[in-house]
């Protein structure tokens, strides 16, 4: 059986840890819930769907949903203005995908986990062209790409 100064002096040894946890100025300020490295980040809550239509315009060529990398062959650019837009999102962490039109140039965009990511970008073209277009991605990068150019 504890002796009496054993009992008192184990209970106030309790209540010094117990109050070194907690102190008066954090009970009316919540800590934010520590977050870890094995905790995935949420999944995107839109769908992934195909690029908006820019107004006056129509799609030319479109492909998707893919995942990873594709090669398109060739793809025609009339004279002028077109777009080329590609709504992507990662099954697990943000990647980078490169599109690249031959002879004009290649350029990345970012997809992230946690949301749908829209890329929209503009040419200007002062003749038409066949370009060969190709996405390079990592597999885990879900996307949908759609170029469009002016209604006829």
């Amino acid at each position: 059986m504890m002796r009496a100064p054993a009992a008192l002096a184990a209970s106030a040894l309790l209540a010094l840890s117990l109050g070194a946890c907690t102190s008066d100025r954090d009970s009316d300020h919540p800590r934010p819930p520590v977050e870890s490295a094995s905790q995935p980040a949420p999944i995107p809550t839109e769908p992934l769907l195909s690029p908006e239509l820019e107004k006056g315009f129509e799609e030319t060529f479109a492909e998707g949903p893919r995942q990873g990398d594709s090669q398109f062959g060739t793809v025609h650019f009339p004279k002028g203005e077109s777009w080329v837009k590609l709504n992507c999102f990662s099954d697990s962490k943000t990647v980078q995908l490169k599109l690249s039109l031959e002879s004009i140039g290649d350029y990345t965009v970012g997809c992230s986990h946690s949301r749908v990511e829209k890329n929209a970008n503009q040419l200007n073209l002062a003749t038409s062209r066949k370009l060969r277009f190709t996405i390079e991605a990592d597999k885990e990068a879900r996307w949908i790409v759609s170029i469009q150019a002016p209604q006829k």
